[in-house]
């Protein structure tokens, strides 16, 4: 499965240091944004109001996957598509998804999230065109360290058996004994958080998921 460290951060030096202590151990790695609106949560650089120009410092061959946890991502769009190689923004958050998947799509990368209690059915109709769900695991968006929810299971299964080329990501709460069970279920990736950056070893914390 590939693992994807997931960056919850205040400022720009913070994602860069971040990233940097995982390169050469990973692919790509998640930042989290949060507007304080569609989540409770701020984040860097929401938190500033800035747009992401510091990543065009960040040096290596880590790719970046700019999780959009605000309102309106649609607005976004043009701000990030600069300085990421994936954009993933949730079902919830917008009326306007084909838009999106017309404009960015022909772009970059993308991928679309979905809610715990969101039914996996509602993002069928896009998946023609959208190769890679990332469905949240944990009841609250927007927060680090939250419980694992097992309802998560039922909906890896159910786009697994409908949609077996689409790419799926789980993201939220996620140790070693929970990603064993989201590998049987169909997972292709996990986005993992605390369990990394808490880890006495982050290189050793990663070979542990990777070995899975």
């Amino acid at each position: 499965m590939e693992i994807m460290p997931s960056i919850i951060a205040e400022n720009a030096e913070e994602v860069r240091t971040k990233i940097a202590r995982v390169e050469g151990l990973v692919n790509w790695v998640e930042i989290d944004v949060a507007d304080g609106v569609f989540v409770p949560s701020f984040t860097w650089p929401m938190l500033l109001g800035q747009a992401p120009e510091d990543l065009k410092e960040v040096d290596g061959k880590t790719k970046i996957s700019s999780h959009l946890m605000v309102e309106h991502p649609e607005t976004l769009l043009d701000d990030w598509q600069d300085f990421v190689d994936r954009l993933i923004f949730h079902y919830e958050s917008t009326d306007e998804i084909e838009k999106i998947i017309e404009s960015a799509g022909a772009h970059m990368s993308l991928g679309i999230a979905l809610e715990l209690a969101t039914p996996v059915e509602k993002i069928y109709p896009y998946l023609d065109k959208i190769k890679l769900v990332q469905l949240m695991s944990i009841e609250r968006v927007g927060y680090s360290g939250e419980k694992f929810d097992e309802r998560v299971l039922s909906k890896v299964e159910a786009l697994k058996t409908n949609w077996p080329d689409v790419k799926i990501m789980i993201d939220g709460g996620i140790d070693l004994e929970i990603a064993k069970r989201l590998k049987d279920a169909g997972a292709d990736g996990l986005i993992v958080g605390s369990h990394i950056w808490n880890a006495k070893n982050i290189e050793e914390a990663i070979h542990d998921f990777q070995s899975l």
